[in-house]
């Protein structure tokens, strides 16, 4: 196991089963999951108040968003124990994004819904530069 650590935030609990399942089996990654933005917060004070280092990244489900998704988005990354985790989008509105939207959001990048779970693991480790062993 590499000891990467990611937050997965999507609010449907089978798409949660199934990248909990794909990351920690095939990337070989610990992985913490949340059905809210809220709860992902929640998490993150928590590892933060017993001195439990952060996610060395987070897998975020866009379509859970509030109408003002992008609005969400700039709130959630401007907070302290946020802005320094690198943030992967994982969304059926990928195609939304310009390379320049999401790098004024401070996204690293964004995964297309439906996602192919076999690779996966390796479509985030290129997009977050980790060095893999995923094939």
């Amino acid at each position: 196991m590499s000891g990467k650590l990611i937050l997965l935030i999507d609010h449907e609990a089978s798409v949660r089963a199934i990248l909990q399942v794909c990351l920690s089996r095939l990337g070989g990654w610990n992985v913490l999951s949340a059905s809210s933005l809220s709860q992902g917060l929640e998490v993150l004070m928590l590892k933060e108040a017993l001195l439990i280092r952060r996610p060395d990244a987070i897998l975020l489900d866009m379509p859970m968003l509030a109408t003002d998704g992008l609005g969400v988005i700039q709130e959630f990354r401007n907070h302290p124990l946020i802005q320094p985790i690198p943030i992967v989008l994982i969304t059926a509105k990928a195609c939304w994004f310009s390379d320049q939207q999401l790098k004024q959001m401070r996204i690293v990048g964004a995964i297309a819904k439906p996602f192919n779970p076999i690779k996966l693991p390796k479509q985030i480790a290129e997009i977050l530069n980790w060095d893999s062993q995923i094939s």
